[in-house]
């Protein structure tokens, strides 16, 4: 993931939330950021993941966990899984 050969930044977001309707207004704001990967898991360029803690932080309780995780730029990103649309098998 390399840009005129610098390192494209990406990051992952997960979250585990106890409120059903908190949990489904953090997932519709993260899904106009990025790619929506499992149901409590996300793919964020570094570009989307500036604002996305202050976007859902007023939906949070404290018993909430919710992380913003940059990838290692060192290495390539590889997924294994089922086909997502608009991603292709990556090995």
């Amino acid at each position: 993931m390399c840009r005129g050969g610098y390192a494209v930044s990406r990051y992952v977001v997960c979250y585990d939330i106890s409120s059903n309707s908190a949990r489904t207004k953090v997932m519709k704001r993260l899904k106009n950021k990025g790619f929506h990967a499992q149901l409590s898991f996300f793919e964020l360029s570094a570009s989307s993941s500036g604002d996305v803690r202050n976007s859902v932080i007023d939906l949070l309780d404290p018993v909430d966990r919710f992380a913003v995780i940059r990838l290692s730029s060192r290495g390539k990103i590889k997924r294994l899984g089922s086909l997502f649309e608009g991603m292709g098998w990556v090995l």
